[in-house]
């Protein structure tokens, strides 16, 4: 039987670092993010939903989008990033379910669904159990700074546009902390990978 596992976490707390390690364990993942850059390529109807939205003034000269211009004028404002995930979170849910039922035929035992807004955009309900990566907020603002080229201040928009931390670890049925360096984080993995509560969650 397949287990879906919900792997979700603020902006820059180390989910794909931890999708690695599930990866190295022999489970698929699903990247939202990769599916979320998939649908508004050129050409591609979530595009077209984004134009309509926002109009031609977020995109490139080649017709491509502008996720920088358009990254400035979501993360100042919850009503346009309300708008831009109306446009775009049907074709990447669809997507997500479609890979989840298509690993799940295959008999994969473990499917790790990658999502940002798991819980923001009710991925839940589809999901076995939930993982959620943590860090503390003033480490989480320094990544961002550091990740993104961002100023202070940008940093923490893009951190309030998404679910409060503590809402977030209340949700969880599993918390990695993430906070220190990738041998650290190594071992913190194997120590929830071969815990009691995930090898029964693998295997109830």
């Amino acid at each position: 039987m397949t287990k879906v596992l919900g792997l979700t976490g603020g902006i820059a707390t180390g989910k794909t670092a931890v999708a690695k390690l599930f990866l190295a364990r022999g489970a698929v993942v699903i990247d939202a993010d990769q599916v979320a850059h998939q649908v508004v390529q050129k050409g591609q109807p979530g595009l077209a939903k984004v134009v309509e939205a926002f109009g031609t003034t977020v995109l490139t000269s080649a017709g491509e989008l502008d996720r920088a211009k358009l990254g400035k004028i979501v993360f100042a404002d919850a009503h346009q990033l309300e708008l831009l995930n109306a446009a775009t979170h049907p074709l990447i849910r669809e997507q997500i379910l479609a890979a989840i039922a298509d690993y799940q035929a295959q008999g994969y035992p473990l499917v790790v669904a990658d999502v940002p807004l798991l819980l923001e955009s009710d991925y839940r309900s589809i999901c076995d159990a939930v993982l959620v990566t943590d860090i503390p907020l003033d480490m989480q603002v320094r990544r961002v700074m550091s990740r993104d080229h961002l100023t202070s201040e940008a940093a923490q928009q893009r951190i309030n546009s998404q679910l409060d931390r503590r809402a977030r670890l209340d949700a969880a049925d599993f918390v990695i902390d993430t906070s220190g360096n990738l041998v650290q984080l190594e071992s913190t993995f194997d120590e929830l990978w071969e815990s009691d509560k995930f090898q029964k969650f693998l295997i109830s």
